[in-house]
């Protein structure tokens, strides 16, 4: 993979995975959120150099089983939260079953 492309890559593969740190509590996000978009970064430059592209896969796996195991729970302890938590997921179920009734 050309330098420029793979630059290219890591860089908007760390900004997506920056924005996904809002759903971490923000007080975690202040303390470690700089020091995860590095480690992120530096896991996924390992695996595209291993990889390519498709090396990509794996950290982001990674990543969103932690959003799923780590910052779902801590930001659904809050019940204010929780209502909307809620409300997507059924909402996201319906489209889901939708497609799938289409296809």
């Amino acid at each position: 993979m050309p330098i420029q492309r793979r630059a290219a890559l890591i860089r908007l593969n760390r900004v997506l995975y920056t924005r996904l740190l809002i759903f971490y509590p923000a007080d975690l996000r202040r303390k470690f959120g700089d020091e995860m978009a590095d480690v992120f970064e530096a896991v996924l430059s390992d695996a595209v150099d291993e990889g390519g592209l498709t090396g990509v896969i794996t950290p982001w796996g990674c990543a969103l089983w932690e959003l799923l195991a780590v910052a779902a729970p801590l930001r659904l302890a809050s019940t204010t939260l929780m209502a909307g938590a809620v409300s997507v997921l059924a909402s996201s179920v319906l489209v889901l079953a939708f497609f799938r009734a289409v296809t």
